[in-house]
């Protein structure tokens, strides 16, 4: 070994390793001494740190760190990589956006060397602390630096094999090496010295599977090939350096896999700093131990998996929020056998180390190893030695790297046993045939790869430095969305936040940098990445500056996108200015949706306002005066002149506007200035009610702007008006008398001269409400004139809204006692049945109790039918309303309107008068037959004169299928006269089907040949599988000649007929049962058809000899099961015979006598009790339970005969009464 020459810190800075080195040197965070500052380009402490530098501690910042209130040395993946975004890579290629890989070259080159010169072998293990490790297979140890340069080599001089495992301590000062033949070795990492040489601490002839430093100094473990655990306990005393070893687990009670130490490095700030704990696992089971201060089992569970793959465990600490919002950092496990991964939380309640089960990961292969990579992550190694990348939280795989091409060592020769001689078992064995339990480590957020003569590095890289390397790929959507993912992830956390700021700013200068290069579609991610962070100067000066004379457009697009959403409401002049130009060229419609969304303190104005009236776009002009020129009024006064029908789109605008206005809020969102509210209120009703416009021409009609509006949509309009009338300016003694103007008004346009009468109606229908409502005052000669267009006999044109918004009206104004002073009810009354206005007159009917004319208006009113059944089935029970008399005056109009209410009404309520009103509609069979349809489907009970009365009319109104369907569900009719019905409407089918219901079989198979020989085609062929049907329900009741007969005769047609070819074969098997095979053969000869004779003979004598085969096998079948019940009931009855009894009284439950008279004894059930026969027929009752116990008797008594002398003993068991049985003595099973 002294061969070997370590290279100089300076030759391996100069070579192609640096980028390597540095890694390593970041990783592992080693301070140096008597460094050169100019050599190594270390920057002076007086120069800040960079950005990159900060965002590195920002990322070492981790949740863990901050519970503790301690420096964390490594960085850790941030909650923003939890995006589903895995990425199968090579090894080498370190394409992934979250992985990164590494190769050592100076380590493998070391490595490579050793094996080549001084016949090292193989890598056979290795350990990673402040120092790296590497074990070979002819027992060489060679340790690195951080700088990749060999500091020492040592070399087994007792040939015991292989290193099979290494490990350093806490502080990095010592490393333990385990060898195939059982060597424990401990030597010094500064100098290289063993300072112990253990060869008897495990049990005799295995190898060493494991060495594991606790959280103890002076405690390590140790896990041997025979599957167990020891520990080794330090000493040095007067400095003689000594060491104890302790059997903790035993092989014999199952062979321990897998030791896992939790070391913690809290420094005494968590509860289970004083216990050291440690986790097992066999092939069977995982469990977790404190070794110190005493030896117990904190918890097992049952671990299963495939039997080639090994149990994996790994410790971490980390951040766990409870339901109830607390926070902790707790130690969490992660268990993983086959492709399952398990993570239980270990915390102490109460003074008790518990363990929780947090949550299971489902993988795609079998794993080798699972490892922590910082508290989020977890990476795992499949079978195919494919690298995933779990993100804890979400479950979800983020990644994957390809690890094929790293030669992965594996160590299952230590655990087949070969330097010992194979002394395993067969199963540690095969289960450790792709052992990697150290070849593949993990230090922070680094994963150590060994190969056989090399070693790879697996980082996860920092929320930073995933940026960069997207945006080193030029994946710049990816990265803008990973940059947004941290901000929004730290927006509980100010100082994260403020960083994650500074760069995503970052991130848009190297942007800016290379846009030349950059896509034009990454454009939209920049911009939103900006405007989310509130950075919106860069937009508009350096982003704008760069883009506006190449990519304007796109950049005006993006823009009007977050107006659109909201995201921003104000943008820079210039760039407004250059947005309505752009939209104007484009879309005006788009424009002024983007100016509604828009501050208007950020518009030119002047440009503006002539671009929404040059492309009339009314919405924003309106805005634009109401917010920015703070005058509420314009809009009106120069657009309502503008309004006709088909402006829809204005008129509506206006409506919506002028509503908002009168009800103090803002157009088109928000509320006016509450200082305000009243002043817009006065001017815009002010504006609408002025006599004349601006622009009076003099022809031009009074009051032109509420005449605009009122042509435009006077329902609308009034709609408005009602809406202001509710506000509290109209609700003193000022707003009556603004009210009764403004109707004055309302009346002064809409005279017969410029409108129509549906436009008046529906202005005096709005006056009715108001008046009603009381709302106006109670003027006689407005109610006059209202009730004159209210009461009119008839309005052209006059829809049924219409008509019903009259008679609301109307029923409002009687309901308010409104008319009172106008005229009587009675006149009311007349007014109202002229009018066609019957909710009036029901309401006055109602009101003069006239109860019995009611229904009438209810049948002439269409709007009312509905309710009509209501207020019948409501008064039903009330004489003073005759709703029997007007049921039977409009049975007609009610059938007619809607016959299942009618009838259900009189079905329950009049049962015993529905004879009476069906001879009231003999005359009209239609509404006869409508009538007793409904009550028939209402399955209510009939004559069997109404039956035959509604067959008479099925068979006149209806299909043959509708009459046979009536035939099939009611049976209440006499079937002579039913026959008679149908045969006088010649309905063939249901007078067959009403023979076979008389069981007259034999006529009705003639009808029925009857109606085949009149059918062809494909009716022909249904009508013969009904008539074989219908011999084949007759088999029971017809005569064998007489069957015969029919058969013969069916055959006799339905052979020579070719259209009926179909059917042969199953009319000959079907009538083979019942005609002679001579006969039948006879037949089919001297058929006219003779080409399929023969073909036919042997398909029937075929379908002869299954049939018999079928029920040979079926009486067989039936025997056998016959058979095999009749066995289990003799078996059960043998079973209950042989049982022994248990007696445990002597005297009779019922009578107390004695038992051992000579009459029959019973014994009951479970209980053993007993009664004499004659007692149990003296109660004459089933014996359910014991009289004694009122045990339930579940299984038969057992009955004794009367005993003979010979079985009664005389002796003082007589004398006792005691009842002595041959039967061993035992309960009931």
């Amino acid at each position: 070994m002294s061969e070997l020459k370590a290279p100089s810190l300076q030759s391996l800075l100069e070579s192609e390793r640096g980028s390597t080195d540095s890694l390593l040197a970041e990783s592992l965070q080693l301070d140096f001494e008597d460094l050169d500052d100019a050599e190594f380009a270390i920057p002076p402490t007086d120069i800040l740190p960079t950005l990159e530098a900060v965002l590195s501690e920002f990322e070492a910042d981790s949740d863990v760190a901050s519970e503790f209130g301690m420096p964390v040395p490594h960085a850790t993946p941030t909650p923003s990589i939890g995006e589903d975004s895995a990425v199968r890579t090579d090894g080498r290629s370190g394409g992934g956006s979250i992985m990164r890989y590494t190769l050592l070259h100076g380590i493998s080159a070391q490595l490579s060397s050793a094996a080549e010169r001084v016949n090292a072998g193989a890598a056979s293990s290795c350990a990673v602390s402040a120092f790296i490790a590497v074990g070979t297979s002819h027992g060489h140890i060679l340790t690195f630096d951080v700088t990749q340069t060999l500091r020492w080599a040592h070399q087994d001089k007792h040939s015991q094999g292989a290193v099979a495992s290494l490990a350093f301590n806490a502080d990095s000062t010592r490393l333990l090496a385990g060898y195939s033949r059982g060597l424990v070795t401990m030597l010094d990492t500064q100098t290289g010295d063993v300072l112990r040489e253990l060869f008897d601490v495990i049990t005799p002839n295995t190898g060493v599977l494991h060495v594991k430093w606790t959280s103890r100094s002076s405690l390590a473990l140790c896990a041997d090939a025979g599957g167990s655990v020891w520990s080794l306990s330090f000493t040095r005393k007067l400095g003689i350096r000594g060491c104890s070893s302790r059997c903790l687990f035993s092989g014999a009670r199952g062979e321990v896999c897998a030791v896992e130490p939790l070391i913690m490095d809290a420094h005494g700030r968590h509860e289970l700093d004083q216990y050291c704990i440690v986790a097992l696992a066999t092939l069977s089971k995982y469990f977790i131990v404190t070794v110190r201060p005493r030896l117990r089992v904190i918890k097992y569970h049952v671990l299963q998996g495939p039997p080639d793959c090994l149990p994996l465990l790994a410790w971490h600490l980390v951040l766990i929020q409870a339901a109830d919002t607390s926070r902790s950092v707790d130690p969490v496990i992660v268990v993983g056998r086959g492709n399952q991964l398990f993570f239980h939380q270990l915390f102490v309640s109460n003074g008790r180390i518990n363990l929780l089960y947090l949550r299971h990961v489902q993988l795609q292969g079998s794993l080798l190893s699972a490892h922590w990579l910082g508290p989020k992550c977890v990476a795992s190694l499949d079978t195919s030695e494919v690298l995933h990348l779990v993100d804890v939280r979400s479950s979800k795989e983020l990644e994957c790297m390809d690890m094929a091409n790293a030669g992965l060592v594996y160590g299952s020769a230590q655990f087949k046993g070969l330097a010992t001689g194979g002394n395993v078992s067969p199963a540690f064995a095969l289960a450790g045939s792709n052992a990697c339990y150290n070849s593949v480590v993990s230090r922070g957020t680094q994963l150590y790869v060994l190969g056989a003569r090399s070693l790879h590095i697996i980082g996860v890289r920092t929320w930073s430095e995933r940026i960069s390397y997207l945006v080193k790929h030029h994946r710049w959507q990816e990265a803008c969305q990973l940059a947004l993912d941290g901000y929004i992830a730290s927006v509980d956390r100010p100082r994260k936040r403020a960083q994650a700021k500074e760069r995503i700013v970052m991130l848009f200068k190297e942007y800016i940098a290379n846009s030349a290069r950059a896509p034009d579609y990454c454009l939209g991610s920049i911009v939103n990445c900006l405007i989310t962070i509130g950075e919106l100067d860069l937009l508009w000066t350096q982003l704008w500056e760069k883009l506006h004379n190449t990519s304007s457009e796109l950049f005006l697009q993006h823009i009007s996108e977050h107006i659109e959403k909201e995201s921003i409401r104000s943008v820079n002049p210039v760039i407004s200015q250059a947005l309505v130009d752009y939209w104007l060229e484009h879309s005006p419609g788009k424009l002024e949706n983007l100016i509604l969304k828009l501050d208007w303190m950020c518009l030119d104005l002047n440009q503006v306002l002539k671009a929404v009236k040059k492309h009339r776009l009314y919405r924003a002009q309106i805005y634009l005066n109401t917010r920015a020129l703070n005058d509420y009024t314009a809009a009106l006064t120069e657009l309502l002149p503008l309004v006709t029908p088909e402006e829809t789109d204005l008129g509506n605008c206006l409506l919506v506007y002028v509503s908002s206005c009168l009800a103090g809020r803002g157009y088109p969102s928000g509320d006016i200035p509450v200082e305000q509210v009243h002043q817009v209120k006065h001017d815009v009703l002010r504006c609408l009610t002025s006599q004349h416009s601006k622009e009076n021409a003099g022809e031009e009609l009074p009051y032109p702007y509420l005449r605009a509006l009122l042509q435009f949509d006077t329902r609308e309009t009034l709609n408005v008006i009602s809406l202001a009338f509710q506000e509290r300016e109209f609700s003193n003694e000022l707003g009556f008398s603004h009210r009764k103007r403004i109707i004055y008004l309302l009346l002064e346009i809409m005279t017969p001269e410029n409108a129509t009468w549906a436009e008046i109606g529906c202005l005096l229908n709005f006056i009715a409400q108001q008046i009603s409502q009381q709302c106006l005052p109670r003027d006689r000669q407005l109610l006059e004139r209202v009730l004159s267009h209210l009461a009119q006999e008839e309005i052209a044109h006059e829809s049924s809204r219409q008509h019903s918004e009259r008679e609301s009206a109307w029923h409002e104004l009687l309901s308010s006692n409104c008319l009172a002073e106008i005229s009587s009810d009675e006149e009311q009354l007349q007014l109202a049945e002229k009018a066609s206005c019957y909710y009036v007159v029901e309401y006055l009917l109602e009101k003069l109790q006239r109860f019995d004319t009611i229904l009438d208006c209810y049948i002439r009113n269409e709007a009312r039918h509905e309710t009509m059944f209501a207020y019948m089935e409501r008064h039903v029970q009330s004489p003073e309303r005759c709703i029997y008399v007007q049921l039977k005056r409009h049975l007609r109009e009610l059938l007619t309107i809607n016959a299942q209410e009618t009838t259900r009404l009189l079905a329950l309520h009049y049962t015993e008068r529905i004879s009476e009103l069906l001879d009231s509609l003999r005359k009209e069979e239609e509404l006869l037959f409508l009538f007793l349809k409904c009550l028939n489907d209402r399955r209510s009970k009939l004559e069997p004169e109404q039956l035959e009365l509604l067959l008479e009319l099925y068979c006149k109104m209806d299909s043959v299928d509708a009459v046979m369907e009536f035939l099939c569900c009611n049976s209440g009719f006499r079937v002579e006269e039913a026959i008679a019905i149908a045969e006088r409407h010649h309905l063939k089918r249901p007078v067959i089907y009403l023979y076979e219901m008389k069981q007259c079989y034999a006529i009705a198979f003639d009808l029925a040949m009857d109606l085949l020989r009149s059918k062809s085609g494909e009716e022909v062929v249904n009508e013969a599988r009904q008539t074989t049907a219908l011999l084949g329900r007759g088999v029971h009741i017809l005569p064998a000649p007489e069957l015969e007969r029919c058969w013969f005769a069916l055959l006799q047609y339905v052979l020579p007929n070719e259209e009926l070819q179909c059917l042969t074969k199953i009319l000959l098997h079907e009538a083979s049962q019942h005609i002679d095979l001579h006969n039948l053969v006879q037949l089919i000869m001297n058929t006219g058809n003779v080409s399929s004779s023969f073909g036919d003979i042997k398909d029937l004598l075929m379908g002869m000899l299954d049939s018999s085969r079928h029920k040979t096998e079926a009486l067989r079948e039936s025997a056998e099961f016959l058979g095999k019940g009749l066995h289990l009931e003799f078996a059960k009855r043998h079973k209950l015979a042989r049982q022994g009894l248990w007696v445990t009284s002597t005297k009779c439950s019922v009578c107390r006598q004695r038992l051992f008279d000579q009459s029959q004894v019973l014994i009951l059930g479970v209980c053993g009790h007993a009664l004499h026969e004659t007692c149990l027929e003296e109660t004459e009752t089933a014996l359910e339970e014991c009289p004694r116990c009122f045990a339930v008797i579940k299984e038969p008594s057992i009955s004794l005969p009367r005993p003979k002398k010979n079985l009664i003993s005389i002796s003082s068991a007589l004398e006792m009464g005691a009842l002595q049985l041959k039967a061993p003595p035992r309960r009931f099973s």
